[in-house]
């Protein structure tokens, strides 16, 4: 039954958040080595993780196909050929510019060709080998991706397909190799394959991502040159890209030079306000805000969020009723978003009794039920003051309310149990998150294998490692620093040396000195002085470190 404004004034009075009354309901209630140095790095390795900022990374638009057993498994070979190589070939560029956009590497292409002799290679297959080749976050082979690329197009009889060509422009995009993905476009043309508007929106987002904001727009401006209309859904991308990457100045720049030539909405300004709300300026936020009042466009929920979002964000908590109040009187019922940004200015700042005071409200209001970020606040919360029982207590909450925990409930809670040491919660709660069948990423492991290494549970650690390795978890520079910690502390220089190279040299990550100390120091109590030269020249050598007089 739809509430009236009186009641849902009852339930939310103007001074609610500030003077928000006590919270009551039971399930959230807030009550209350042989080396020294690899402890000391161990320390100094801390995972933070923010839900907030989780889907930053631009989404290429690009729709999977799916593929046959046969057809993985091809891909999976594929894929495992151009890694290697790329293992056994290290550049000391990070991000090395191919010599030509028709690069080829011939020994891979003669191993590529023995993979597909047993039949045609289709296109969703090579799609689907860039794709996998650029889904890490560090350490992409794509020197070797760029020739599996050409090998493939040059083949008999392969399937031209745009979609082949958008992820090769997209991968090259993401490593800010812009002109190749122009050439690609230019290929494009020549081939008289047909270039959509999707081509186009896929360097749009990967220039924002690069913080060229000018040339995503300048993309934009030569839609027309390669037979593409521009049209509304193309304007509003271009702005929302822009104001996710708090680049909010040429947002709105971008909006004034064509707004009279496109039907402007409540998405195109609430992306404006959540542009400001996130460049972390309130005022500008609140400008535009009244100006699409004045444009005669109403506000929605999502946009009164993002002001209310905005404001707490800045601390600027006590005028949220005004705009709370405004969206109550225009007959806009807030939503569980809205509640979530009041929750999570309180998560930040330790006051969890706000939190709980928050959705106590929001369960009074009625229709409008707690969602996976609502919960993982509330845990959150509690794990920030230790208080891992009630943090348990509200998991348990929301599996009985068919509320699915994701890895972020988890993570708080693994990293409220490291804080005590407790390895056999840690074991439990790992346990129990496989029976959810919820993923463990990055975050999870390096949290406890932390843990097993500051307990000298040296076998879990290596365990856990190999299980990231066996489905295909991406280590992180903390990852690698533990290890390092685990192998110097037993004295294994070898091993050291050997995650140490692979932190380098196969994902391009730039090792922390302590860590780097660490391994040499490692080396120079095992006698091996060349291995000690050879690692100095490489840090050297990638500018990580200058030559000592």
């Amino acid at each position: 039954m739809a509430l009236t404004m009186s009641k849902i004034r009852q339930i939310l009075p103007l001074q609610f958040f500030s003077r928000l009354p006590k919270a009551s309901l039971k399930p959230y209630s807030a009550s209350a080595g042989s080396s020294s140095s690899a402890p000391q790095l161990l320390n100094h390795i801390e995972e933070e993780e923010a839900e907030d900022d989780a889907m930053d990374e631009p989404s290429s638009g690009i729709k999977a196909i799916a593929l046959s057993p046969h057809e993985t498994l091809i891909v999976d070979k594929f894929h495992s050929m151009i890694k290697e190589h790329h293992r056994k070939n290290p550049n000391p560029d990070p991000n090395p510019k191919p010599t030509s956009p028709n690069f080829t590497i011939p020994s891979l292409s003669l191993d590529f060709s023995r993979i597909s002799s047993a039949g045609p290679l289709s296109s969703s297959v090579v799609c689907r080998v860039v794709d996998k080749c650029g889904a890490v976050r560090h350490g992409i082979p794509f020197l070797q991706t760029l020739a599996f690329f050409n090998w493939a197009i040059q083949r008999d009889h392969f399937p031209d397909s745009p979609d082949v060509y958008n992820e090769m422009i997209d991968l090259a995009g993401k490593v800010k190799h812009f002109d190749l993905a122009w050439h690609l476009i230019d290929s494009m043309r020549c081939k008289g394959l047909e270039i959509k508007i999707d081509t186009f929106l896929i360097l749009i987002r990967r220039y924002v991502k690069a913080g060229l904001a000018s040339e995503a727009v300048h993309v934009f401006n030569r839609l027309e040159e390669f037979g593409c209309q521009p049209d509304k859904i193309a304007f509003s991308i271009v702005i929302s890209s822009l104001c996710r990457k708090r680049r909010a100045v040429e947002a709105e720049s971008f909006f004034h030079s064509l707004k009279d030539r496109f039907d402007v909405d409540v998405v195109v300004y609430s992306s404006l306000v959540h542009g400001w709300c996130r460049a972390g300026n309130t005022v500008e936020a609140e400008r535009v805000f009244r100006d699409m009042k004045m444009a005669g466009i109403e506000p929605n929920v999502h946009t009164y969020s993002i002001v209310i979002g905005g404001l707490c964000r800045k601390g600027q908590e006590n005028r949220a009723p005004d705009v709370f109040s405004e969206m109550i009187d225009k007959g806009c019922r807030p939503n569980t978003v809205t509640f979530n940004n009041l929750m999570r200015v309180h998560v930040k700042a330790g006051r969890t009794e706000k939190v709980l005071q928050v959705y106590n409200q929001m369960m009074r209001l009625g229709g409008c039920p707690a969602d996976t970020i609502t919960y993982n606040y509330i845990i959150n919360a509690h794990c920030r003051d230790g208080n891992r029982d009630e943090a348990l207590k509200v998991l348990n909450q929301m599996v009985k309310k068919c509320c699915v925990p994701n890895v972020y409930t988890f993570n708080h809670i693994f990293t409220c149990i490291s804080k005590s040491g407790d390895v056999n919660a840690a074991h439990r709660l790992f346990a129990k998150m496989k029976e959810f069948k919820c993923e463990a990423n990055t975050v999870t492991y390096n949290i406890l294998m932390k843990m097993f290494a500051r307990s000298k549970s040296t076998d879990m650690v290596l365990k856990l490692r190999k299980e990231m390795d066996d489905k295909g978890i991406e280590p992180n520079l903390n990852t690698y620093g533990i290890l390092i910690s685990v192998y110097c502390g037993m004295g294994h220089w070898n091993n050291a040396y050997k995650v140490f190279i692979e932190t380098m040299e196969e994902k391009c990550l730039k090792p922390p000195l302590p860590m780097y100390e660490m391994v040499l120091q490692q080396l120079r109590k095992a006698g091996q002085m060349k291995k000690h030269e050879e690692l100095v020249e490489k840090m050297v050598d990638r500018g990580f470190v200058t030559r000592p007089l």
